[in-house]
């Protein structure tokens, strides 16, 4: 309504009476004055067409200025819109290389986000491995050290009983050699006495019913005291069992020292080895627990820089979303705008 207003016939015969424009009408030649007319058509209609309130402007300046300061004023709209064109398209490609780059670092940083994360977990599983791993080594270590003093207060014990039984078969066997000696003596002395030695010669008659007669009195059938020979015999025996006892008491004893000090050699080589492999764990824990922290800094920074990406991103579309969705007509109707104002400068310079 604006324009028609001021496109108005009679608004332009105002204009040319309250503007002090009576030099510029004796001027004007009616030639001149159809380019005029023509010229501001072309500003009027593109300013109704594109919006452009300052088309509209540059027409009623038109009818009221002399042609050369309104070619002027044309040449430097067209310089300023170009200008314009030239930022928007500069504004836009910033716009797309900058959106691009914040898709690229936000891309970046989400793998780096879900890679820590990632490595967290792993972390936090190894830690906990280990940590239970080290609890059962050194759980092992202090049941095998129990094992070791049990054995050894066992071999103690064992080692007590040896002694004893050694000792008591020793003193068993030498008495029992004591006695068996000293009834090796008695036994010589009793067959000694107990010889047959000759006597004188007699005659003797033999008995009969009524008289018994003188020879010598009947004896039953010699033997060398057989119950002397079987306590000897009896007393080997024990004595021999003795010292089948003591040498099986001797051979048992080695055998458990043996044993023992197999085992306690066995036993302190998985100790020391568990020790090792206890150092060893350890170490790996804390590199792990060290690396965990470093990670959990790290995946905090990440997801600092996300955030920044995010406020940019924000930030860019609010600066770069009209510009984009609108660039392809903004450009349209700048350019013609352009196009409507050298249009009208080669009317007014007598082209058309």
């Amino acid at each position: 309504d604006t324009i028609k207003i001021l496109n108005d016939d009679s608004a332009f015969e105002a204009f040319d009476k309250v503007a002090n424009v009576a030099l510029l009408q004796t001027s004007v030649t009616s030639g001149q004055r159809e380019r005029l007319h023509r010229a501001t058509s072309v500003l009027d209609i593109a300013a109704a067409q594109l919006g452009a309130p300052e088309l509209s402007l540059l027409a009623t300046r038109a009818r009221l200025d002399q042609f050369t300061k309104v070619k002027e004023e044309i040449d430097k709209m067209v310089v300023e819109l170009n200008k314009q064109q030239q930022d928007e398209i500069e504004h836009r490609d910033w716009c797309i290389d900058e959106l691009n780059k914040n898709n690229r670092s936000t891309e970046e940083q989400y793998d780096i986000k879900e890679n820590l994360q990632a490595k967290i977990a792993d972390l936090e599983k190894t830690i906990d491995y280990l940590t239970k791993e080290i609890t059962a080594t050194t759980k092992a270590v202090a049941d095998m050290q129990e094992q070791m003093k049990r054995a050894s207060e066992n071999r103690e014990g064992e080692n007590a009983d040896y002694q004893q039984t050694v000792t008591d078969q020793r003193l068993t066997q030498m008495i029992l050699d004591k006695a068996h000696k000293r009834m090796q003596q008695v036994y010589a002395m009793l067959q000694q006495r107990e010889e047959p030695k000759p006597g004188a010669p007699h005659i003797h008659t033999s008995g009969n019913h009524t008289d018994p007669g003188n020879g010598p009195a009947r004896f039953t059938k010699y033997e060398q005291h057989a119950g002397g020979s079987r306590v000897l015999r009896m007393l080997e025996t024990i004595m021999a069992d003795s010292r089948k006892m003591e040498d099986e008491a001797i051979t048992a004893e080695q055998d458990s020292q043996s044993a023992y000090e197999n085992f306690m050699k066995d036993s302190n080589k998985a100790i020391a080895k568990y020790t090792e492999t206890i150092v060893s764990m350890k170490g790996a824990k804390a590199r792990a627990e060290q690396d965990l922290v470093m990670a959990e800094g790290d995946l905090k920074a990440t997801v600092a820089t996300l955030e920044e990406l995010h406020d940019t991103n924000g930030a860019l579309h609010k600066s770069c979303d009209f510009i984009m969705d609108t660039f392809d007509a903004r450009q349209a109707a700048r350019a013609a705008e352009v196009d409507a104002l050298k249009e009208a400068k080669a009317i007014l310079s007598g082209a058309k």
